[in-house]
Formats: structure tokens, sequence, C-alpha cells
């Protein structure tokens, strides 16, 4: 049979052997497919229905395939066609012509793919898919292949309509697959579509149009699915409906799950049945008259959740009982919260639950009466009833007595007691201990009867009657054969006692219970936590009982307390006799302590709530309170102190200003009595700094208070009598302290501290008449903390609650009477930055301001004790003539370091502290710097001599330089106050280098014996002479030193020494060196290599030469000019020393040619033009080689050691690339020799060419191919990078010129010995002259 024509898609499907090309072909017939408006023409140009079936029996697998998908998702949702799904159904029948034989056309294809002409039963007609379901044929391909959740998205309307017509219209059987896939999807979210109802989807109306059926039909109940609940289908809609609109009505919705849970009542319990109740409690809350209905429907249902709605309901009802209580009463019979057997625990859950404040004790009591009356299947009043019959036999909660009116609760147990002879019903206090946890000892309800006691405390018959049984148990535990009946009576009877409210036989138990001490089984017992710590019993002992009335006095209070401290001290007199005991164990009284913090603490709560007497104050219930306190500390000790301490201070949370003057005042005393008692034992010590902790505690809660200016004596006062508190010191004194005074309080009490403290200072110098006076050696006395003294100078420090005069003047009222090294320092630094705050303010006026001289006279003072050899204890002039006459050495400073306090002048007045004062430079070196250094010196040279007296009477001290307590400050000074240095200064310095270069003989013996001496060599004076006249490797090297001449001779800063000074100890240094050359050899070369412009100024050397300027060009003239004039004089000396040792065999000098060297003209390497600067200086380097070589020091067999010393003199000064290749050309271009010197050209020759060789070497070594001609960049880059590109234009223009200079050595007719060398190095450095030659070939390309 001929095919039909085939057009687009279909031929190359058809014609095509490509298999990409056909699959291609198929997808564009199902991009086709998918629009309702060109599927037709796709399918024609296909042949038709004939056609494609012609189609697919000579396609692949793999093509039908994909052909049978792409016909399975053309049929959407929105993009239907009916003319569409026809063609499909005659497509799948010609296919399948088994199943359909009335089809007229029929495949001739017999390959077994019908299980992928399956897949395009979703593009066929609803009608189609229908009788598919309904044939239910299992042989039928499409039937056993069927997906009915992908038929939702295609046939929704039909799988609907037959749900609805199976579950509500009774229609035929659907199968269980089918109903499970079609009513999750249709009732839970499909179809995608809004309903006609408000905020209602279609999927929700079809749930609740079921659901609906579900309460009206019975076939629907009949059909309804097994593995949803009605109320799972309920849930869905309300949440779907919650998220739509919370403010949209609910209620219907509400009463029809209630409905439901009527129809199913045990789908009561299940999670859904939560959500409903959770939306019933939610309208009921938001207004419970209109669905109290509902809520009581739901509770009647027994609903998941509901029996925690009696919370809710209890709320409500202690705003309006008499609106909820039937509400209430309802829960109450359902048992929601409680049961017949467990009324009190339902009752006490209920009072929990209930927020927002305390249950009044009425409303306690109606809801305890609803509970009896409703609770139990036949419950009572408790009001009126007597028959307590249904209450009896179960636990009864003791807060629920404790907290209703004792009238009522009386009664209430009373009834209950009679009713439970053999059930212990009362149920102990569970948060805290009790008298009340006796329940079933001695007899049953033993804890009602205390109980029963307690509330009936005015009852003077009730009272008797407890008296009596305390008695009795007494009698019984003193009479009881066995310990624990002993220890059980002894311990009721206590209980008893407690809960009669009488201290008087309370005190006579304990006193009773002492004789038991000795039975350490019965002290275990009656002296444990459960016996004395019972809150009953603690509140007993507290001695204050609030009167409702307001009756209560200080004069009752006192008395009750000194019967309850009477009680404490007889528990601590009972612990003290049980500590003779054999038997005693600390554990057995640990409670002990507790006890006193339990008692104090519940002391002070009620006494703050006692309502006082108008004639009486807080204060005087502090006195009354601490009178007993101070009388118990006495007795008991510090055990009692340390657990009543917090208590104390609580009691004053609250006092005014006054009230807790007074009551610091108080405490400040008993500490002082305390801290002045003599021959204390260790308790009493603890007691002593216990107490000063308590009374420090309460001063530093008055500094904080809200008044803290009444704070001011008292901190006075205890910074002066208590020296050893410096950390409560720096805490009453703190910043926020100070921020907190008004400005004249805080002047004034500063003012005060200075004075006071300053008198106690000068007190500790004095010795009282009948005291022994301390060696000398002995740290003074401290009558005040240095410490506090110390902060007080720190807390000045840019201090911004006083101002600046006023800071000074306690400042200088403390250094004045200060004598500590660390106070003075503290001071110090305090005065420098109050001074640099007021030189900040005034600028250059300060000499006007009468502030500066004012701190400037005061710092003068600083002089005599910087200037000291011992700061820490300057040496007054009786100790000096009491050395001198022993021949004991004083003490020095540190050795290592300069003095603390000299330092500190010297850091400020260089400028390495208190940048201000830089103005004042000239003022504080003339007035403190250099007092102190003279001062030193002197001070220094008197204790030498002492030394050399002990040590060495033979040697004169003559021969010794000034020098001060360490060379350290010399050096210092050099490095960084050269410039105002006077000459004597430099003169006395130079004199002990040069001593130091060559120490005489005398001195050496010296130093020998000494180091020598065992008895000697640790000793203290000894290192210190060791230090300074020793070994000099010790302290510092003469390379530092020489240093330090030499930057200030090349410094171009103005000086006040003449620059021929500073020069004249330079020579005098190198001539001593010259004298003994050959063992100082590496000195003289540092010396020399010293001079070069790495000596100047950092800031100037090392720029770039973008940057190169005025101030740049005079430093480095400056440097040629002093480094030329130091080097003539040198080479002067040299020359000196070499004509007067010409007469001498194997004198050994340098040569003079590198120190020639620094005197030639070189161009600053930092100057933006290099080329004639150096040219000229290549003519004078080839002068000055000639004339060096024509000299009678010069040979020319040197002249490798010229070569060196050339190259590294110009290599120390050009450190760049491009700088030394600038050297190179001009240094090596032999063009420019100087004429007239032509003894020694060759050799002259010889020595530039090899200098120029080494740059050479040099810039090719230190970067990889640096030489060669970098590759051309892309245009763009070459027009970005402009700045760069003639930067590298330049340097190949200087590598040119290296080129044309170098191959003019090698050139016929020069001069044969360069151009050997040439040649030679071309050959062993190939790679470098081929970088260099690559400047003149074409670029080549990046």
């Amino acid at each position: 049979m001929a095919h039909p024509q085939f057009a687009d898609w279909a031929q190359t499907w058809h014609d095509d052997i490509n298999t990409e090309n056909r699959l291609l072909a198929i997808d564009s017939f199902g991009k086709a497919m998918l629009d309702p408006a060109k599927w037709k023409q796709s399918w024609e140009a296909g042949g038709g229905t004939s056609g494609i079936i012609h189609l697919l029996s000579l396609a692949s697998v793999t093509e039908v395939k994909t052909f049978c998908c792409a016909i399975q998702t053309s049929n959407r949702r929105g993009k239907k066609s009916a003319d569409r799904e026809k063609a499909v159904d005659e497509l799948i029948m010609a296919l399948l012509p088994q199943h359909y034989p009335s089809t007229q056309i029929r495949t001739l294809d017999k390959r077994p793919l019908q299980k992928f002409y399956s897949r395009m039963l979703r593009g066929c007609s609803s009608g189609f898919v229908e009788s598919v379901l309904d044939a239910q044929d299992k042989s039928n391909p499409l039937f056993q292949k069927l997906n009915l959740k992908k038929f939702i998205f295609t046939h929704d309307d039909m799988l609907k309509r037959r749900l609805a017509n199976y579950l509500i219209h009774e229609g035929p059987q659907l199968s269980e697959s089918e109903i499970e896939v079609t009513f999750s999807a249709f009732v839970f979210r499909e179809p995608p579509y809004p309903g006609t109802q408000p905020h209602m989807s279609a999927s929700m109306q079809f749930a609740l149009e079921l659901l609906h059926a579900r309460l009206t039909l019975k076939s629907t109940a009949e059909r309804w699915p097994r593995k949803i609940s009605e109320l799972e289908v309920w849930t869905s809609v309300y949440r779907r409906l919650v998220r739509r609109s919370r403010s949209a009505s609910k209620i219907f919705l509400i009463k029809l799950g209630l409905q439901l849970i009527e129809l199913k009542p045990e789908s009561k319990l299940s999670m859904d049945a939560g959500v409903l109740w959770t939306a019933v409690i939610d309208l009921w809350k938001r207004c419970p008259i209109h669905y109290e209905d509902m809520l009581s429907q739901g509770i009647r249902l027994g609903l998941r959740g509901s029996n925690t709605i009696i919370a809710a309901i209890a709320t409500r009802w202690k705003e309006n009982p008499d609106q909820y209580e039937q509400l209430l009463v309802q829960s109450l019979r359902r048992e929601l919260e409680g049961s017949a057997k467990k009324i009190s625990e339902g009752y006490m859950k209920t009072i929990g639950s209930m927020p927002r404040g305390e249950l009044s004790s009425e409303l306690r009591w109606r809801l305890l009466r609803l509970y009896c009356q409703h609770v139990p299947e036949v419950g009572i009043d408790i009001e009126v009833s007597s028959d307590f019959k249904c209450l009896a036999n179960q636990e009864w909660s003791f807060e629920i007595f404790d907290n209703i009116e004792r009238e009522r609760a009386v009664p209430f147990l009373t009834r209950l007691y009679e009713f439970n002879p053999t059930f212990d019903f009362l149920r102990a206090p569970i948060q805290y201990k009790s008298i009340y946890s006796m329940r079933k000892v001695p007899r049953r309800n033993f804890n009602v009867e205390l109980i029963l006691t307690a509330y009936r405390q005015g009852n003077a018959e009730v009272q008797q009657r407890a008296r009596d049984e305390v008695d009795q148990l007494r009698k019984k535990a003193a009479t009881s054969r066995e310990q624990e009946d002993r220890a059980l009576y002894a311990k009721a009877s206590a209980h008893y006692a407690i809960a009669t409210g009488d201290l008087e036989v309370y005190a006579e138990t304990v006193l009773w219970q002492q004789r038991f001490v000795r039975d350490p089984l019965t002290v275990q017992s009656i002296f444990a936590r459960d016996a004395i710590l019972t809150s009953e019993g603690v509140a007993l002992l507290s001695g204050i009982n609030p009167s409702p009335g307001g009756d209560t006095t200080l004069g009752i209070i006192k008395q009750r307390l000194a019967l309850a401290n009477q009680i404490l001290k007889r528990f601590d007199e009972a612990k003290r006799v049980a500590m003779k005991e054999p038997s005693y164990k600390m554990s057995n009284w640990a409670a002990l302590k507790s006890l006193y913090g339990d008692v104090y603490s519940k002391r002070v709560s009620r006494a703050k709530k006692v309502k006082l007497q108008p004639n009486e104050s807080e204060l005087d219930m502090f006195h009354v309170i601490w009178e007993g306190t101070a009388d118990l500390v006495q007795s008991i000790g510090s055990d009692f102190l340390s657990q009543v301490s917090g208590a104390i201070i609580n009691l004053l949370d609250g006092f005014s200003g006054p009230s807790l003057i007074a009551a610091s005042e108080v405490l400040l005393d008993a500490a002082a009595r305390w801290g002045t008692k003599e021959a204390r034992n260790k308790d009493q010590e603890t007691i002593a700094a216990a107490m000063e902790h308590l009374s420090y505690r309460v001063v530093s809660k008055l500094a904080y208070s809200n008044t803290p200016i009444l704070a001011r004596d008292l901190i006075r006062r205890v910074i002066i009598e208590h020296p050893e508190a410096s950390s409560w010191h720096r805490q009453f004194l703190s910043i926020g302290y100070m921020r907190d005074l008004p400005a004249e309080a805080a002047k004034t009490m500063l003012l005060s501290f200075a004075a006071a403290i300053g008198e106690k200072l000068e007190e500790q110098s004095y010795v009282k008449v009948g005291d022994e006076e301390p060696p000398k050696s002995a740290p003074p006395r401290s009558l005040i903390k240095v410490s506090t003294v110390k902060y007080l100078a720190q807390l000045l420090n840019d201090a911004d609650f006083i101002s600046p005069e006023s800071a000074v003047d306690v400042l200088i009222e403390l250094f004045k009477s200060a004598t500590h090294i660390d106070i003075r320092l503290a001071t110090l630094d305090s005065l420098f930055s109050t001074l640099s705050s007021i030189l900040g303010d005034i600028g250059e006026q300060w000499r006007a301001h009468p502030m500066v001289e004012k701190i400037l006279t005061t710092l003068d003072s600083v002089v005599a004790i910087a200037g000291d050899v011992n700061e820490r204890r300057p040496i007054s002039a009786m100790d000096w003539a009491e050395a001198r006459e022993k021949m004991t050495l004083p003490a020095t400073s540190d050795d290592s370091t300069i003095p603390p306090l000299f330092e500190v002048i010297l850091n400020v007045t260089a400028g390495k502290q208190f940048l201000g004062l830089k103005n004042l430079q000239g003022e504080l070196f003339s007035r403190l710097v250099l007092p102190a250094l003279h001062l030193s010196q002197e001070q220094h040279r008197r204790w030498l001599s002492l030394f050399l007296a002990k040590h060495s009477p033979a040697l004169n001290s003559d021969i010794l330089p000034r020098v001060p307590i360490t060379p350290q400050i010399w050096h210092y000074m050099l490095n960084h106050l050269g410039h105002i240095l006077p000459s004597t200064t430099i003169s006395e310095y130079n004199r002990f280098v040069l001593l130091q270069l060559r120490m005489p003989t005398e001195i050496k013996d010296l130093n020998t014996a000494l180091q020598n001496n065992a008895a000697l060599r640790n000793d203290v004076s000894v290192s210190h002479w060791l230090s300074i006249f020793g070994d000099p490797g010790q302290s510092r090297s003469w390379h530092t030193e020489i240093n330090s001449l030499l930057d200030l001779i090349v410094s171009p800063i103005e000086k006040v020494t003449p620059m021929n000074e500073f020069m004249d100890a330079v020579v005098s240094q190198a001539s001593v060196l010259l004298d003994d050359y050959e063992n100082r050899i590496d000195k003289w070369s540092h010396l020399v290599t010293s001079l070069g412009p790495t000596r100047m100024t950092p800031s100037l050397y090392g720029q770039e030469s973008s940057d190169y300027n005025r101030e740049m060009r005079n430093a480095w003239a400056y440097w040629h000019e002093a480094t030329s004039s130091l080097a003539q004089r040198l080479i002067a000396i040299v020359q000196e020393k070499t004509a007067s040792s010409a007469a001498r065999v194997n004198t050994v000098l340098p040569s003079t040619f590198p120190l020639r060297l620094w005197c030639l003209p070189y161009p600053d390497p930092r100057a933006a033009h290099q080329d004639t600067g150096l040219r000229y200086f290549a003519v004078v380097l080839d002068r000055a080689l000639s004339l060096f070589l024509e000299s009678g020091e010069g040979d020319v067999l040197l002249w490798t050691a010229l070569v060196d010393d050339t190259y590294a003199t110009l290599a120390s000064m050009h450190t760049s690339t491009n700088n030394r290749l600038y050297v190179a050309v001009n240094v090596g271009d032999l063009d420019t020799n100087d004429g007239p010197h032509r003894v020694a050209g060759a050799a002259v020759q010889l020595v530039r060419v090899a200098v120029a060789l080494k740059f050479v070497d040099n810039i090719a070594s230190s970067q990889q191919r640096t030489l060669r001609k970098p590759k051309a960049k892309g245009k763009a880059k070459e027009e970005t990078g402009s700045a760069a590109e003639a930067d590298r234009a330049r340097f190949g223009e200087l590598v040119k010129r290296l080129r044309m200079v170098m191959e003019r050595w090698g050139r016929p007719g020069g001069q044969a010995p360069c151009r050997d060398m040439f040649l030679r190095w071309k050959g062993g450095n190939e790679a470098t002259w081929g970088d260099i030659c690559s400047w003149d070939s074409a670029p080549e390309e990046a």
C-alpha cells in the first residue's frame, strides 16, 4: 500500500536517516501539538491518522517512545482541544485493533509496543478515558498502565464528576485506587481555582459538599474512604481558610466539625480533633458570652486537649466568678483537672495555672468548695457539711490550708483529721524544709497537730495543751531505751515548740536538747538540716513577727531579738560542747552556718516590712539589729559574721544618705575595734578582716548611691586609717565616682586627700619616742599604701572631673610629700600630662601662664632625685659621711637601664612622650636634664672615689672621666638630644670612650683582681664598677658609640656644639684605633664605611626621585660637605701616623684610598638627572685614581683593591637598577678620562672598566633577564601603560649607551688590557651580552 504524502516534520522523519534529525522532527511535532490552533496542520503534515500509523510502523522503538511522549504531554489544562482529543482517540484505537475491532484504520506493525501506546491515553478525550475506566479490562494495555494521578491535570472534570456521583448520588462502584487518588486530589488541592464563595477554593467547596453529604446521607457514610477521616478533611478546609483570611468567619466550619464529632465520637481523641478544639478555644476567648455553648459542647464531647481548658476557664472565673461558675462546674464534673481521689492535686494545678497575680483567699476558698462539691460523684459543701467521708483517704496539700483564712482552714483541717484516723492525709511543703514533714511519726497525722497548733497560737488553751505535749515528748525522749526513739521524740518536741510560736518554749527545748550532744546518732537527727533549718523555725528565730495592725514597736522587737539570739548562742554552745567529744563530726553541725544566714535573711526581710512608730526610724531598727549582731559575733565568731554580712548589706538597701552615713560609721568603728584588739587568735583575725570587708561594702554602697558626695569623709577615713585596703581605695576613687561629684566637691576632696596623704607620708619619716629606729637597709614603714597614692596621681592624668589648675595643686602636694619612686613616677607623669594640656591650649604664650612656671618650679625638685646614684633611696650628706667613715658603698640604681625618673625627663624632653611639650624642649633640657646629668656625674664621682679608696687606694680617681650613674644616659642624649648638648658634655663623653678604647693598665689589673676574687665578684658594688669600666662589650660596642657621633655630624639640624668639636671627638678616637691598627682593623673599617649617605636622616634618604625637593638637595650637600671635611681630617691623621712610623719596622696602617673616595663630588642619586653629575664624577674619579697611583702610597699592582673599594662605595649610594646603569655607563666611558694624568693611565682604565662590569653583573643577577628588552604589548595595553612605556624607553636608551661603551672597550687600537678584560667577560656572560644587544633588534610580539 502506498504511503500518503508527507510534509514538514513527517517528511524529515520518513526520509532522513540521521537519528538526531529524526528525533528533532518528532520534537517539532510535539511542540505543534501543544498549540490548539496549530496541531491540526502538523497532524495533516504527517498524513493524518493513517500516515502517522505508517510512520510509526517504520520507526525505531526509541522514536515510537518519543512520539508517544509527545502525544502524552500535548493535552494540558487550559490548552485542550476536542478535535485533537478525537484524533488521538482514533490513533490509539488504530494502534490497538484487537481491543477496538470496530476501527477502520489498523496498524500492520506487529511489534509489542503497546506499553508505549498507553502513554498517549492522556491525550485522549474524557469520554474515551472514562470508557477505559468503566470497562476495567485488565487485558487492555491502556488500563494496565493507567496512572490516574497524571489524569487529574487533563480530565479533572470527568474524574470529579465520577467521584461525586459515587459518594453522593449512589453512582456505580469505582475502583479503590480511583477513589483514593481522586478523593485526595479534589478534596485537598485540585483544581487550583477559586470557588464561587468568598475565601473558598474549588477544592474547599467540594470538600464541604462531601462533608455535608456525610452528615445527611447514609450512602455517603457507607462509601466514605477508609483511609481518610472526615475530621482530616475538615482540618484541611479549616487551615486553608485560616491561611486565606484570618478575619473570615469560621463559625459555620467549627459547628460542622462538632457535628462530625457527634456523628463519629471515636474521632474525638485524634490530632484533628485537637485542631477543632483549638479553634473552639480561640473563638471562645474572643467572645466568651456568645460562644460558651460551643465551648460546653466541646467539653461535653471530650475533644482532644479539652482537659487543658480549665486553666482558661478558671482565669475567667477569677475575674468574674458569677458569670463563669457554671462553665467551671461543668469542667469539674467532667474531671478535666483532678479526680474524686485527687481533689487536692487538681485544685493546686488549677491555682498554679492562673496568671496575672495572686488569687485572694476568698476565691481560693470558693474554688475549693466547688472542687469538693462537684468533683466527687456525691460531693459536699465543706462550709456547712460535717460529713467528710467523700474527702477522706486522699492526700491534701499543705499549700491549700496555708493560703486560706485561718478561720476556715482550722475547721476544714479538724474535720479531715477526724475522718482520717488511719491515713496521713496532709502532704508537707515540697519547696522548702518544714516542721510539717513529720507525718507518720511519732504518730499518725502528727503534722496536722502541728499546723493546728501553729494556726491557733493566739488561743491560750491550745497553747497550754501544746506546752504539755512538748513536755510529754521530752519525757518520752528521755525515757526511751532505743536511740531511734530518743532522736524521734527529741526532734518532735522541737517541732512542737516551734509550732507554738513561743521563743521561750523553743529556747527551753534547745537547751534541753544539749543533753544529747554526747549521743552521736541522736545529734545527727536533732541538729540536722531538716530539724533546725525548717522554714517555720527560721521565721521564729528571726525574732520579728510583722503585725498587720502596726502595733509592733522597736522595744518589743528588741526583746524578741534578744530571745532569738539567745537560742542561736545555745546552738553554738551545744556545738562547742560536742567538739570536745571523741564522736564529734563537723558534718553533723554543718547546718548551723546555714541557719545563721537564713535567720538573718528572714530577719532583714521582715524588718523592712515593719511599720515603724512615728518616733522610730530605719536607723533605730539598724541599731537594734546590729547590737545583737555584734554580740553574736563576739560569742559565735567568724562563721556567724561570714553568713550574715550579706543580710546586713541588704538591710541598708533603701537607707537615706544620713542614715547610711551613720550606719557606715558604726561598722567602721566596729571594724576598728576588732582591728586594734591585741593578742588576737586566728578566728578573731578573720572577724577583723570580715568586719573591714563589710564596712567597705557599705561605704561603697554610699559612694555609688544617689548622694555620692556624702561618702567623701568616709572614703577619706578608710584610705587614711586602712592603708592596706588599696584595692578598695581604687574602687572608692574610681573615675565613675569622681565624675558623679560636683566640681567643687571633687576638688576639695582631692586636695584634702593630698594634704592628708602628705601628713601621713611625712609621719613615716619620723621615729616615735620609745620606738627603735629601723636599719638603713630596711624599707620605709607604710602608713599610706604606695599603690593608693600612685593611683590617685594616675587618676588626675587628663582628668575631666577637675580643672587642670586644681589637678596641678593636688599633684604638687603629692609630689612634694612623696618619697616612694612609684609615687614620684606617677605624679611626674600626671604633671607632665597636665603641662602638655595647658600648652596645647595657650600655644607659644606659655611663659605668661602662671601654672606653667608653677609646674616647672615643682619639677625642678626632680633634679635632686634623678641625679642621685640611687633614685629609690636618695643618699643624704650624712649618708655619704657615714659611708666614708665606715668604708661602705651606698647602693646604686640598676646598672643596665637608665633610672626611672631620669628616663622620664629624658623621654619628655626628647618628645617621646607628651608631644605638646615640644616648645619646652630647651627649657626642660636646661632646667631638668642638664642639671640632673651634672648632679649624677658629681654623685657618681663621689661613689667611684669611695670604691677606689676601698678596693685600690693607690689608684687616683682623677684618671676617671665624669661618668653619670650609667653611660646609657649619654647614649640616649646623643641619639635624641645631641643637637642641644653642650661642648662639655661631648668632651666628657669622648673622654669616657677614649678610656674604654685605651684602658689604663692599673684599671685592667683592678678589674682582673675583682673578677678573680670569689668573695667580691658577686658584690653589687663590684658589678656596678665592672658595668662602667669593665669589658665594654658587655654594655655597648664601640660601633654604636661612633655611629651616634657620625649621626650628629651629618645631621643638618642646627647644633649647640660646634661641628669641629664633634669631628675632634671622632678624630681622637680614630687616632687611638690607628695606634693599634692591627688589632682594630674591623673598627677602622666600620668607621670608614659608616661615612656613607645612609647615615643621613631616614626621612630624607631613600625617597623616590619624583619627591626630590630643596630640603633633600640641601641635606645631600650638607652630608657631602661634612663627610668630605671629616674624611680629609682622617686622611691627614693617617698620613701623619704613616710619616711618624716610617722609621719603625713592621708598622701597618690603612690605605687612605677609601677615605679619598668620600671626598669625591658624588651627585645625589635621588635627583632626576644623573648624566651630568655622573659624567663630571667620572672625570674626577679618573683624576683621583691617577693621583693615588702616582703617589707614594699607590701601587699599580693593587688595582683590584681599588676596584673593590670604588665599587663598594658607589654601590652603597646607588641602589636602584636605573641608577646603577647610569653609573656603569659613565664610569665605564673611557672617553671621559682626564688627560694630564697619563702615568698610570692603563691601570686607571682597568679600574673603571672593572667597576662598570661589576655593576653590569650586579644588574644582570639581581632580577631575571633585567637587561633584556621586554616583549611588546598590545595596542590597548600600550595606551593604558604610557608611563611605564616611557620608563622602558629610557631604560632601553641607557642599555644601548652601555653597549656602545662596552664595544669601544673591545675595538682594535684600544688598550690591550681593557680589550682583553672585555672579551673575557663577553665569553663568560653570553646571555647577559645577548640581553644587552636585544634592544637593537625588532620588538617581539607578546
